[in-house]
């Protein structure tokens, strides 16, 4: 990596790192501070609110996802902005129809008066979120990394200066802190539109000369978009299932220890955003060898954080005693941070780069269908709650491992070995902290140090690399 790429690399990942290191700090208030606070119906309808959210994206058809593979690695002022300025019109009408229709809907078939007014602010956010992440793609596609990392702050940072003040002051509902999230979206959607002000007012051009890179748009992005649709939806499913199955408390608690895994990602993710343009300016040839350097020090990290599981769930435990129970299963979903981080950072964006995104949605596709699956056997054969938080680990690591493996194969690499002892290791993981309390820390301590003793060629080959490139 020349030297220029690399101070790029190192400026944007500073950005952007920066940004979610910030927005970490403001999801553990949001995620431990209105938990404690609030009822858990009323929390469990929050986080509804939430998991509706994530699925917003669906909408837009894959238009984002297919500009963004199109034009990943490109400068901003090479593009033509009339063309992307109608697109983003032709967007934002596309999507008031879109939710206008699905709120009619809600009126019709939908009872509870709770379920209604969370869906009715899902189709308010709705609209915005899909314009907001039109802005995103385009900022990231073209490496404009502050400006999305400033994007990512302002946001959150709104919600958390409302949101958290308001509960401490006495606020026990679910409803204002619904109204205040989908207040700070539209406000950061518009500072988006201010970055991009040259592109979002330039000249529109006729709606019929657009629709042919409309449709190129969507049909490059449509698999992609069901890729990142299936992989939502693996951990969907039996969210659903849950919420389906029992209460809403019962979802809520389920949520309080997913949200407790997902905040590890939140800091990975800073990386692979910076990665994908990166990666598109960069030869070939030298992505194998890309790939196996930052795949050590990825799981290496990852594996070694691990440790901490031990007294974060004490911790958790003491502040927030009315989730005891179901935060006992963070011992079988933090590895799920592994997993997840390195198809975040590693396999999902060596397939975008290699334009792979067909075979990416056929390994998510599969991985669903053993979501549903193991979704039905949890909740209607064997009714636990367990079984359904191990299916999400199960099917994540499978989906991980079969895109890997695939992955490994086109850009001519081996990581069977590797695959076999991670698999040993988080097995470690889970019967250390599931039955042993402080020793099983300890033991799994001992664990990571054979593990690290194991490696220590393959890390010692990345520091000399590393170390090559300043």
């Amino acid at each position: 990596m020349p030297k220029k790429k690399l101070l790029d690399f190192t400026k944007n990942l500073t950005y952007t790192f920066a940004s979610n290191i910030l927005s970490l700090l403001i999801s553990v208030a949001i995620a431990f501070v209105i938990p404690k606070l609030i009822s858990v119906e009323q929390y469990g309808y929050y986080q509804l609110y939430t998991f509706y959210i994530g699925y917003v994206g669906v909408s837009y058809l894959g238009l984002c996802d297919g500009f963004y593979l199109r034009i990943g690695g490109k400068y901003y002022d090479d593009l033509d902005k009339s063309l992307y300025c109608t697109q983003f019109r032709l967007l934002g009408m596309f999507e008031i129809i879109v939710y206008a229709f699905i709120f009619c809907g809600s009126l019709l078939f939908v009872v509870d008066a709770n379920k209604q007014y969370v869906i009715t602010f899902v189709c308010i956010a709705a609209v915005g979120i899909c314009l907001r992440w039109f802005i995103i793609f385009i900022l990231q596609a073209t490496a404009r990394i502050k400006e999305y990392a400033i994007l990512t702050i302002i946001e959150r940072l709104l919600y958390v200066l409302v949101a958290v003040p308001m509960v401490l002051a006495g606020y026990r509902g679910f409803e204002m802190l619904v109204v205040v999230d989908v207040a700070a979206k539209y406000i950061s959607l518009l500072l988006g539109v201010w970055f991009c002000r040259d592109m979002i007012h330039a000249k529109s051009l006729p709606i019929k000369s657009v629709l042919p890179e409309v449709r190129e748009n969507i049909s490059v992005g449509f698999k992609f978009m069901l890729a990142s649709l299936s992989d939502m939806l693996i951990i969907g499913v039996v969210r659903f299932g849950v919420q389906s199955y029992w209460d809403i408390a019962t979802f809520s608690k389920v949520s309080v220890t997913l949200t407790v895994s997902n905040l590890v990602m939140t800091a990975i993710n800073a990386i692979a955003v910076v990665m994908y343009p990166t990666l598109r300016r960069t030869s070939e040839e030298r992505l194998p060898s890309l790939y196996s350097i930052m795949r050590i020090v990825l799981v290496g990290f990852a594996f070694g954080a691990l440790i901490l599981y031990y007294p974060i769930q004490r911790i958790l435990t003491a502040w927030l005693p009315q989730y005891a129970e179901s935060l006992r299963y963070a011992a079988i979903l933090f590895p799920i941070c592994m997993y997840q981080s390195k198809m975040s950072l590693l396999v999902n964006t060596y397939y975008k780069t290699l334009r792979l995104e067909n075979l990416l949605m056929k390994c998510n596709m599969v991985a669903l269908l053993l979501s549903v699956v193991c979704t039905v056997i949890s909740t209607l054969v064997l009714n636990s709650v367990t079984a359904a938080i191990l299916s999400i680990l199960l099917v994540l690591i499978f989906r991980c491992i079969l895109s890997e493996l695939l992955l490994a194969k086109h850009i001519a690499i081996d990581v069977k070995k590797d695959i076999v002892i991670e698999l040993i290791m988080t097995a470690a993981f889970i019967i250390c902290n599931w039955f042993f309390g402080l020793a099983g820390m300890l033991a799994y301590a001992a664990c990571y140090l054979v593990y690290l003793l194991l490696k220590r060629g393959d890390l010692k080959e990345t520091f000399t690399f590393v170390k090559s490139m300043r």
